[in-house]
């Protein structure tokens, strides 16, 4: 303590009670700074970090306590053994230290109940935020499988009106007998867009139109009324040049292993096997090609094809098979997670087949 201080002690002995008063009363200006620092509003904390006074009362606070908790312990330890300072100055100060201490441990409890409360409706946004996300992304998910799908369909439209238009013009499939060119043309159409949208959509909404397509093209090899298939099928290739019926054969699957098979439908496959035993060389030709294809079709799969029919049943039926066959093809690509199927044609007439093997030997 300075002398100039202690002498005034001397003079006035009440005086270390009041100093003793006065710095236990800056405990308590600290504790009210502190307390009107925390229930500040949002705004009026902004504005006095805006205009300076938030840093002002911080300082004042960090001061007051500083300077109090130092002066108090020199002040004690000093007076420790003096006996200057009367019992009551003791214990109105300890009063108020004790009244200070329970505010701030009260102030305290209540923070962390507010911080609780609070961490509860943090958890709550959260979560109601976490709901609104998904909801978006499934929204938006369904948005873009929407796009995909009207894209697709766009897709699909405009390679259905260039398969049939080029079919139309001539300039796919020709020289073949016309039922080699349905099924072909079928097989065409449901390998691509056209196929790949009922697959995704689950309607084959393209069969119709391609079985109208077919049947509004006036071709003069179209058949009129009624007809035999077999016969229709002997004089279509009867006609056909060769190398013609050895690619379309090839292209209908011939000799192809079992694993790369496509499926069959009954007079899809009797048009594949009578093209194949037609490009047989003259010596191992069968006289009745086509009748022996359909007797090796009802052998191998049981499949009864009528011998009559017309050019509406046979296109339905044919454009049926293939929409099928490929949508058999793309059900496998998907449970096998091997992705979109390549270009699918129609298939052979099954059995197990590999480059060494033809129809006659089989038969």
């Amino acid at each position: 303590m300075p002398d100039d201080l202690r002498s005034l002690a001397l003079d006035v002995p009440l005086l270390t009670d009041r100093v003793l008063l006065e710095l236990a009363n800056s405990m308590v200006v600290a504790e009210d700074l502190t307390t009107y620092r925390r229930e500040q509003s949002f705004s009026g904390t902004l504005l006095a970090r805006i205009v300076g006074r938030e840093r002002q009362r911080e300082l004042l606070t960090t001061r007051a306590l500083v300077d109090g908790q130092r002066s108090l312990v020199h002040w004690a330890t000093e007076l420790s053994g003096q006996s200057r300072i009367s019992d009551l100055a003791l214990a109105r100060v300890a009063e108020c230290l004790g009244e200070t201490r329970r505010r701030v441990e009260e102030a305290s409890g209540q923070s962390a109940a507010r911080l609780s409360e609070l961490a509860d409706v943090v958890a709550r946004i959260a979560e109601a935020c976490e709901i609104r996300f998904t909801e978006a992304e499934s929204r938006l998910a369904a948005l873009e499988e929407h796009q995909a799908a009207t894209e697709l369909g766009l897709e699909a439209e405009h390679a259905l009106a260039i398969s049939v238009g080029r079919w139309t013009a001539g300039q796919s499939y020709n020289g073949l007998p016309w039922p080699v060119q349905v099924v072909l043309l079928s097989a065409e159409v449901a390998a691509g867009p056209a196929g790949a949208h009922s697959f995704r959509t689950g309607r084959d909404a393209y069969v119709e139109r391609l079985v109208h397509a077919v049947l509004n093209v006036a071709r003069p090899d179209t058949p009129q009324g009624r007809f035999t298939l077999t016969d229709l099928l002997d004089e279509g290739c009867a006609t056909t040049a060769p190398d013609r019926l050895r690619l379309a054969a090839e292209i209908l699957g011939s000799g192809l292993a079992p694993s790369l098979a496509p499926p069959a439908g009954p007079l899809s496959a009797v048009a594949a096997t009578a093209v194949e035993l037609w490009a047989l060389p003259g010596g191992a030709r069968p006289p009745r090609p086509t009748e022996t294809a359909a007797a090796l079709v009802r052998r191998r799969h049981g499949w009864w094809t009528p011998r009559t029919g017309t050019a509406r049943h046979f296109v339905e039926r044919v454009v049926t098979e293939q929409a099928a066959a490929a949508r058999t093809l793309r059900e496998r690509a998907a449970r096998a997670g091997t992705g979109p199927v390549p270009a699918a044609y129609a298939p052979g007439p099954g059995g197990s087949r590999g480059p060494g093997t033809t129809p006659a030997a089989r038969a």
